[in-house]
């Protein structure tokens, strides 16, 4: 038992997982412990109107991006480090492409989200260059990731972390800025944080230039299919906001959003320990020896089943932390909050549970089929946040999200199974040891 106990600890899998863990729970604790600072300078509006625009930077960096860490993931440990560069230089044309593409869109449709967003044109306009700079970190952070190396890439994130935080409470407390400080403090750190991550990739050659017309077609072929599947993901994350903001008020999706940032206790475990899974997966099944591969596929299956049982355990336990929190840290005029944090956890746990399986879909790069599932999950959630919250009110956003995590996480494991055969029933031969 202690030779096995061993083992584990010095699995490549493990200490990474561990170090992915820390440095995203420190990435992740830093804003959520200034949830009681922020809940006290800000109204429930002025928090629902920060919620929103997150949520219109992330729509836009779908549409930037195309997702394209996917594609860097799957290529990886097939080509050199020359031919990523070169790799990467290709990306950066498609960006530039998206980019001045949703320049376009904002510019026709600014005076509309204006109004939506309860902001000032510069703010929209800014979306884009915040959206480009997500980008941009997203592809430093996934080469760190596949580098096994998350000290660099917890890092990256702490730091900027802490650059958002101090800027953000600077002109909140000391000038008084309102919400109006807390986008420029998110604005801020994350165009400081693309150059620097144009900077690095330059630095440690991972930017070559050179046109290759091959890999542009490679790329939209491999990552426009993946703009549902992350316009999916979007949705179940943010359109609910903007349905409660819609329908019930931005004060009322202040609140919401409040009750709903308790889930990053498990979205950051969740996101943190897939960060050094999915490399693992792609390695684990990349060996060529059948024989071995099938052992790997046995391991892999019975980690998963452990993995789910602990991590609804764990999601209960927080859930009755997370209701002591509210009662006792938390500025009175959220207190409404408390009713969402548990369908927050859960629907979290359950995403969780869905990137297991994803991995091996992405695998066999059949990332259309997952898109088709994502989608047509998350259209499901649109219209069923949009009904319910119209019958119960905002909490109707919450039964939606999570009944739509369950869903697609059911839908997600079939899908695995199929595309890419594992011995998921086997249970004889799964837990003979």
């Amino acid at each position: 038992m202690k030779q096995r106990i061993g083992s584990i600890q010095k699995h490549p899998l493990v200490k990474n997982s561990l170090l992915y863990v820390l440095t995203d729970a420190v990435n992740k604790a830093v804003p959520f412990l200034l949830l009681p600072l922020l809940t006290h300078y800000l109204l429930p509006a002025d928090y629902g109107i920060v919620a929103n625009y997150n949520v219109y930077v992330n729509f836009l960096a779908i549409f930037i991006g195309l997702s394209v860490q996917s594609i860097i993931s799957v290529n990886f440990y097939k080509l050199d480090k020359a031919e990523i560069g070169k790799y990467i230089f290709n990306i950066f044309f498609v960006i530039t492409t998206t980019l001045t593409t949703c320049g376009l869109v904002i510019f026709l449709f600014n005076k509309q989200i204006e109004e939506f967003l309860s902001v000032t044109q510069i703010f929209v306009v800014s979306g884009l260059a915040i959206g480009l700079s997500q980008v941009l970190s997203s592809i430093s952070l996934i080469i760190w990731r596949l580098e096994e190396r998350p000290l660099a890439f917890g890092g990256y994130q702490i730091s900027q972390t802490i650059c958002d935080v101090v800027i953000s409470l600077i002109l909140i407390t000391m000038f008084n800025m309102g919400w109006r400080g807390r986008l420029i403090g998110i604005g801020t750190s994350s165009v400081i944080y693309g150059f620097i991550s144009i900077f690095l990739l330059w630095k440690r050659g991972y930017l070559n230039a050179f046109y290759n017309k091959s890999y542009i077609k490679e790329i939209l072929g491999f990552c426009l299919p993946l703009v549902p599947h992350a316009l999916s993901i979007w949705a179940r994350a943010g359109s609910d906001r903007l349905i409660v903001s819609k329908l019930a008020g931005v004060s009322a999706s202040g609140i919401y959003a409040a009750g709903f940032q308790f889930g990053l206790l498990i979205s950051f475990l969740t996101l943190a320990f897939n960060n050094a899974y999915a490399p693992f997966v792609y390695k684990s099944l990349s060996i060529s020896d059948e024989s071995i591969l099938e052992s790997k596929k046995q391991k892999l299956v019975r980690f998963t089943y452990l993995y789910i049982v602990a991590l609804l355990g764990l999601t209960f336990i927080a859930s009755i932390a997370s209701n002591f929190a509210i009662d006792n840290y938390l500025s009175a005029k959220y207190a409404d909050a408390k009713m969402y944090v548990g369908w927050a956890l859960f629907s979290q746990a359950f995403q969780g549970v869905y990137l297991m399986y994803a991995s091996f879909i992405f695998f066999v790069k059949r990332s259309g089929s997952l898109a088709i599932v994502t989608f047509v999950c998350s259209s499901l959630q649109v219209a069923l946040s949009y009904y319910l919250v119209k019958s119960v009110g905002p909490i109707g956003a919450a039964y939606s999200n999570f009944a739509i995590s369950v869903l697609n996480t059911a839908i997600v494991m079939i899908l695995s199974a199929k595309v890419y055969p594992m011995p998921w029933l086997n249970f004889r031969v799964i837990f003979a040891r």
